[in-house]
């Protein structure tokens, strides 16, 4: 089978995991194609000013570029997968649709209904839409007039390829935050005890100076640092954004999936999701979290124990998982 996606190519992003485990899924041939991105600073500033104030400028910019691409590549494909595609047009999915012989789907990753697009317009054009949150499954089925079946519920996941160089660590007596900085996971975060935490992310050079000069801020975690820091840490925090307030995010499987805790602000649907697991702690106020340390620091073997047992629950969840599940899917419509 020949596949093409087309989304982010970042090191570790979501679009080259999936390709990775297609692959080792014995699919012919799956290529990536990602959006213009210069790497000129200055290029790259009015791009991202655009997108952001004049995104149908942006829009329109993009879908020459990817026409572009798609023109110069003449190889036919079973199957057409756009994470997102938030910029795409009514022509750029026409020409989507005739170079896919079989299927043409779009998986969301993020919010549609937050997130700034065009696609609402277009989605229905879509053989299947694969969304990672029950909610906003139902909001696309009633919001956007698209038919259930048309609609899959495609949960994020975990990259089981680092698990290979997994090794046992003693506990530190530590949370682990890794993100991006925003002002408000910076007011969040202030709540905590400095002592307590740790800070992996992006962006942190924009927080306060005397935030900066009282927590432990380090870079951005990925890979196998990542895992590793999960695994060692005591608790691992989760924070959701706004686009996923009471739903469910991919920290929650990437800390379960790694051997780690999860301390987590309270969502409905990750409590209906992760029901059976107790590796989970949950929050409704940030400022339960130092209490909630102290009484977790002296429950070491307890908490060895729950991560030993969700581990064989959170296994069918890796990302081999999901794209076995696309491809079944997918295979039941040809």
């Amino acid at each position: 089978m020949n596949i093409l996606i087309i989304g982010e190519n970042n090191f570790n992003s979501l679009e080259r995991i999936y390709k990775k485990n297609f692959l080792i899924l014995n699919c012919k041939k799956v290529d990536l194609i990602s959006p213009w991105k210069p790497k000129n600073n200055f290029l790259k500033k009015i791009l991202n000013f655009q997108e952001k104030y004049f995104f149908e400028i942006y829009s329109v910019i993009q879908n020459y570029l990817l026409k572009i691409k798609l023109n110069t590549n003449k190889i036919s494909y079973d199957i057409i997968i756009v994470f997102n595609g938030y910029h795409f047009d009514k022509k750029i999915i026409s020409l989507l649709k005739k170079r896919a012989q079989k299927s043409l789907i779009n998986i969301q990753t993020d919010n549609i209904f937050i997130k700034k697009n065009i696609l609402k317009l277009n989605i229905k054009m879509f053989d299947r839409i694969y969304v990672w949150s029950k909610s906003i499954q139902n909001k696309i089925n009633k919001k956007l007039k698209i038919k259930k079946n048309k609609i899959c519920f495609l949960p994020f996941g975990f990259d089981q390829t680092l698990l290979k160089t997994i090794k046992r660590q003693n506990i530190s007596k530590s949370i682990l935050f890794y993100g991006s900085w925003d002002k408000n996971r910076e007011e969040l975060l202030n709540q905590i005890n400095p002592k307590l935490i740790r800070i992996y992310g992006n962006g942190w050079n924009n927080a306060k100076y005397y935030f900066k000069k009282n927590y432990n801020i380090k870079g951005e975690l990925i890979g196998d640092n990542l895992k590793r820091e999960i695994s060692k840490s005591l608790l691992s925090l989760n924070l959701f954004r706004d686009q996923a307030k009471n739903l469910i995010n991919m920290r929650s499987f990437e800390v379960l999936g790694y051997n780690g805790t999860l301390l987590s602000e309270y969502s409905e649907e990750q409590t209906s999701f992760f029901k059976n697991f107790k590796s989970i702690i949950y929050f409704k106020n940030i400022k339960e979290i130092n209490n909630i340390f102290k009484k977790i620091n002296s429950k070491k073997k307890i908490i060895l124990k729950f991560r030993k047992k969700d581990k064989l629950k959170i296994n069918k969840h890796s990302y081999l998982s999901r794209a076995k599940y696309i491809l079944r899917n997918e295979k039941n419509f040809f």
